[in-house]
């Protein structure tokens, strides 16, 4: 690998090139070839190149050099490169035909191969050359033109051979028996020939001859596989099954690779109606390559003739799904589907499970007062697939699940039919009478104190008495609304209603709220209380801290990631042991949803708990273009910027908010910030003490991210020595300061994608700093 880098980069190095001769060059890296240095050779032929762009002898020799260390794409362009600056040179022609031949690129190989041709008619390795890329581009006419040439200059058996092989291929059986004999003629140890030449008397219902000769090249090649297979195909063409079975199960033991065995075994074993060895056959070979779609299919028919219906489905589906329509399996697709449909076939009608609306006594759809138009959501329940489905006459389309989801409008119609047909006929007609109701139960909300996704209610104080404010979302009136069992206070004419109430929480662990709307529906939800807060001592130099963990891991466009959900579980455990009063944890959002967070709700909340220091931490994907960072949202669109969310949209969202905010720390590990957000890097050298009361009560806004890298990683440096700072400090606090030399240690390696730390440009920062204080 080592040698392959220095290659690469050997066309950029030209220093001292231009002092040198091409021809000495040229001549050492001839040289160099003798000892088999051709890497070092191919760096002597770079710079003899590099000086005479036209130098030929140093293109074939540097494409020689490729073919030794079987670089045979950069052969080919080489040889190519020698034919275009000398076209009438034939060996060139023939080399750059042969080498892009070797590479696949066939119709390539064909127009220099019929240019060498062209310039050198008694040239018999083109011809030789040209014939195998006619035969591998199917072209066996122009084959057999090519191969005739070729045996006009010499007769040998692989010519032999090859002409037989086109004329196999173009049926013309007789003829390619013919040649295949010469070619065995002229070479008895020739196994390919041989094999060539059963098949063909096969092919042309000559059984004993093929016997004849599958019998030789068994007693000839005896450990050949090749040999064993011709004569097993011999005995399946004359339905002589357990010796045809028994050459198989001899070639299986001569062979790597026994898929194809296993197969062909497969299928003679079926076509001999012993079905249940068929079946293991063809099991072995899925359990070896489990996409072996053929396997599939003549499992599926095993299983079919030995009465197993369902696991033959089971195949039969599995092979339509796995299958592609070529012409190399349309009639098993063909096939397995007609089969699959009669094995499914059943004479049920289908039923339909309603989701919605509300279905009332399972004879009446729920309607909201005054709509103009209903939505029905639901499942039919059927074993076959649906044939057809309507909705009060109109066609409904219905999902590979059986879901389906119709708007109708309901103006002046008081009943809704449904008619369900499946594939078999089998049909269903369901009627509804329509009444109008709200069924949606009411959805409650905390805002006082702050209660998080998890609903989860943070306390700050050991209060027996808490007061407790929120809102219910709901689109009808609100009956009543209970938190434990004191009715709160709200407007009882107004929808979304604000409520409040003060519940006595002494000696409780959680706080029921039960709401109930103007139809009667009812949600009841449990907030636990999380009493850590209130054990956090008034002395803490830190205050009320938060932390807020933004965790973007299925993203749309970009490559998901495992390494935000593992570097976010990773801090929490790694926080657990400090005095964090709230953790508030997102997971991938959208660019619309952290705008709106960090501008709005992340700022209502801090206002609201008399948050003091707050540390926000990404973990996730990032892109920084023209000096700026961005965070990648899970919706974000590859490539264009506008749908990533600008770092600097952020300090706009926090800067709202940052006066009522002593510290301030924002983390990512994600990409660089930019000079617009980040601003002179502070020092880490100085020690910042717990009690340093410029260190706690004055200001801090910090900022603290990776550099050089933008993607994510799965595995990240970063988070892993962050974590294990605040894991393994053993004093009573720890500073982000001490936290970032860390950091950069563990990062020293890579110059490039060192961490960068300092100030959040534009906001209020009077030299304190950021402190981690131990429970």
């Amino acid at each position: 690998m080592k040698k392959l880098i220095i290659l690469l980069l050997s066309a950029a190095i030209s220093i001292g090139i231009s002092a040198q001769n091409p021809k000495k060059l040229y001549r050492g890296g001839l040289k160099l070839m003798k000892t088999n240095q051709f890497f070092e050779a191919i760096i002597e032929f770079n710079q003899a190149i590099e000086l005479d762009a036209n130098y030929v002898d140093a293109y074939t020799a540097r494409a020689k050099a490729y073919e030794n260390v079987d670089k045979l794409e950069h052969a080919a362009k080489d040889y190519e490169k020698a034919s275009e600056i000398e076209p009438s040179n034939v060996n060139n022609l023939y080399n750059a035909g042969k080498t892009n031949y070797r590479i696949q690129n066939y119709e390539k190989a064909l127009i220099y191969l019929t240019e060498a041709v062209t310039l050198d008619n008694g040239n018999f390795q083109a011809y030789q050359f040209k014939c195998f890329t006619h035969i591998k581009l199917k072209d066996f006419q122009n084959a057999l033109i090519a191969i005739d040439n070729a045996l006009a200059i010499e007769k040998t058996d692989m010519c032999h051979y090859t002409r037989g092989v086109a004329n196999d291929s173009l049926k013309i059986y007789q003829q390619a028996i013919s040649d295949y004999k010469i070619s065995v003629g002229l070479n008895p140890d020739f196994e390919k020939a041989f094999y060539a030449l059963t098949k063909a008397y096969i092919n042309n219902n000559e059984l004993e001859l093929a016997m004849e000769n599958a019998e030789l090249s068994v007693q000839n090649f005896p450990s050949s596989g090749d040999a064993y297979e011709a004569r097993s195909l011999v005995f399946h063409a004359k339905k002589d099954y357990p010796s045809a079975i028994n050459d198989l199960s001899k070639l299986e033991t001569l062979v790597d690779d026994t898929k194809s065995v296993l197969l062909t075994r497969g299928i003679y074993y079926f076509e001999y109606r012993q079905f249940q060895n068929a079946k293991s056959d063809f099991s072995r070979l899925i359990s070896i390559d489990p996409s072996f779609t053929e396997a599939l299919y003549w499992r599926a028919r095993a299983n079919e003739e030995m009465m197993e219906k369902e696991e033959a489905t089971i195949d039969y589906m599995a092979f339509l799904n796995l299958s592609k329509a070529s012409d190399t399996n349309a009639g098993y697709r063909i096939d397995a589907k007609n089969r699959a449909y009669e094995l499914n076939r059943e004479e049920v009608a289908p039923a339909v499970a309603i989701d919605t609306p509300l279905v009332i006594h399972e004879t009446k759809l729920a309607v909201l007062n005054n709509a103009d138009r209903l939505l029905i959501e639901g499942v039919i329940k059927d074993a076959s697939k649906i044939a057809s489905f309507s909705i009060n006459g109109t066609e409904v389309v219905v999902s590979e699940t059986k879901s389906f989801s119709h708007s109708i409008n309901i103006v002046g119609v008081s009943l809704v039919s449904l008619n369900i047909k499946d594939e078999y006929n089998n049909e269903s007609k369901i009627k509804y009478d329509l009444m109008n109701m709200e069924a949606d139960a009411p959805i409650v909300r905390i805002t006082t104190p702050y209660a998080g996704d998890n609903n989860e209610i943070y306390l700050d104080s050991d209060d027996a008495n808490l007061y407790i404010e929120g809102f219910i979302n709901d689109e009808s009136t609100i009956k009543s609304v209970y938190i434990d069992d004191v009715r709160a206070s709200y407007n009882d004419t107004e929808l979304n209603p604000q409520y409040a109430a003060t519940v006595n929480i002494e000696n409780k662990d959680a706080v029921t709220v039960k709401a109930v709307d103007a139809f009667d529906n009812e949600i009841v939800t449990t907030f636990k209380l999380n009493r850590e807060g209130a054990l956090i001592a008034e002395s803490n130099p830190m205050g009320k801290t938060w932390v807020v963990f933004i965790e973007n891991s299925h993203y749309e466009t970009f490559a998901s990631l495992d390494g935000p959900i593992k570097d976010v579980s990773t801090m929490k455990s790694a926080l657990s042991s400090y005095e964090i009063h709230n953790f508030i944890h997102k997971k991938d959002m959208t660019k619309k949803e952290m705008q709106r967070f960090f501008s709005i709700e992340l700022r209502d909340q801090v206002k609201k708990n008399n948050v003091n220091s707050l540390l926000v931490w990404y973990a996730g994907h990032g892109k920084f273009i023209n000096e700026t960072g961005y965070w990648i949202p899970v919706n974000a669109t590859r490539d264009d910027e506008f749908t990533y969310f600008n770092i600097n949209a952020l300090k706009a969202g926090m800067q709202s908010y940052s006066s009522y905010i002593t510290h301030t720390l924002v983390v990512t590990d994600a990409c660089e910030s930019g000079p617009s957000f980040y601003q002179a890097m502070r020092s880490t050298n100085d020690a910042r003490a717990c009690d340093d009361i410029n260190a706690t009560k004055f200001k801090s806004s910090q900022v603290f991210s990776s550099a050089g890298a933008e993607l994510a990683s799965d595995d990240s440096q970063f988070t892993k020595t962050f974590a294990r700072s605040l894991q393994y400090n053993e004093n009573a606090c720890i500073p982000i300061e001490t936290i970032v030399s860390k950091v950069n240690e563990a990062t020293a390696t890579n110059e490039s994608q060192k961490p960068l730390f300092g100030k959040i440009a534009g906001f209020e920062d009077e030299n304190g700093t950021f402190f981690f204080i131990k429970k």
